[in-house]
């Protein structure tokens, strides 16, 4: 088949939405979270994100502005309305904040998110556009944290002045709770554990991705990607050196499974590399430069770009984005 994609394909999708960079020094050691601290440790973003998370997406937003791989994407194009991000969340992601990471878990009803954000930040400038954004908020405090909320949003400034936290007042102050160590933060739990596996910790990637793959997933995926019965997490990270690298993991119960899902990839990544419109999209390196391999309970994926390839990948991918942003805009009410 070439005029199409592998169902499959949907589950790299599916994990991203469920959610130049050279070696950077690995992120502080985090105070373990099952003794309370004396005050909120913002030393790390991991520090705010509970342990009940089940997915999590972290975005080194400074070494994707220094990687000539990204550095279109996150400084010119599809970022021409800073001033608008600023009057309408008081900063603007794109310039002013340094990381973010979405974490989210399930929740009673649904599932529920919380954005922690690294970087410069006016507390001013950040409740006044808060506040003239949501009818009847209120301003408050939680743990020493400034804390605004209404209309079943929230957003939370730590006393550093460089981490901010958006959710739901309920995922604020749990956040809040993480940093201050009354609740254990996210390493300790499973999503921990694959960013480890991946060595996220001992040199911080671009990008991770980690999720624990529940129920509630499961369900929201339906109609979108095949998600293996028996997948029961996956990670992965990106490094933008001179060539790009990405590495990724699915755990799965048994080695069985682990082995026919790596049969099946394997089939569908030869499928996309017989695609004649992503050979004319110029996406052909994307295909060619992957690989998967089961061993154990584990597939392991592997994809190389090699930098001779980065100027026309960067190029259509930012293409690619505007016309999604375009069409964003297009269906977007008009007030």
């Amino acid at each position: 088949m070439t005029g199409s994609y592998p169902r499959s394909f949907g589950l790299v999708l599916w994990a991203a939405a469920a959610l130049g960079c050279g070696e950077l020094p690995p992120p502080p050691a985090a105070t373990p979270a099952v003794v309370a601290r004396t005050a909120p440790d913002d030393s790390d973003a991991w520090n705010l994100v509970p342990r009940g998370a089940s997915s999590l997406a972290d975005l080194d937003l400074a070494a994707l502005r220094a990687s000539p791989w990204s550095r279109t994407l996150v400084t010119g194009g599809i970022v021409e309305d800073r001033e608008e991000r600023r009057r309408a969340f008081g900063y603007d992601v794109f310039s002013d904040a340094d990381r973010v990471v979405v974490a989210g878990a399930d929740a009673p009803g649904g599932s529920s998110q919380a954005v922690v954000v690294v970087g410069r930040f006016d507390a001013g400038r950040v409740g006044r556009a808060f506040t003239s954004a949501t009818p009847g908020a209120t301003a408050t405090h939680w743990r020493d944290c400034a804390l605004w909320e209404g209309g079943g949003r929230a957003v939370a400034l730590l006393p550093s002045g460089h981490t901010l936290v958006q959710g739901t007042p309920e995922t604020a102050r749990a956040a809040i709770d993480a940093a201050w160590g009354i609740v254990p933060d996210v390493r300790g739990g499973p999503l921990g554990e694959l960013a480890r596996d991946l060595g996220a910790e001992a040199r911080r990637p671009a990008v991770t991705l980690a999720v624990v793959v529940t129920d509630d997933m499961r369900a929201r995926a339906a109609g979108v990607a095949d998600v293996p019965p028996d997948l029961r997490r996956l990670a992965g990270r990106l490094d933008l050196g001179a060539d790009l690298e990405l590495d990724a993991e699915a755990v799965f119960d048994d080695a069985g499974r682990a082995a026919a899902a790596s049969r099946t990839w394997r089939a569908d990544l030869g499928e996309l590399a017989r695609n004649r419109m992503l050979r004319l999209m110029g996406m052909g390196p994307l295909v060619d430069g992957a690989s998967l391999e089961a061993e154990g309970t584990r597939v392991h994926g592997r994809l190389r770009v090699p930098e001779d390839k980065r100027e026309a990948i960067a190029e259509r991918v930012l293409l690619l984005l505007e016309a999604i942003a375009r069409q964003h805009r297009q269906a977007a009410p008009q007030p």
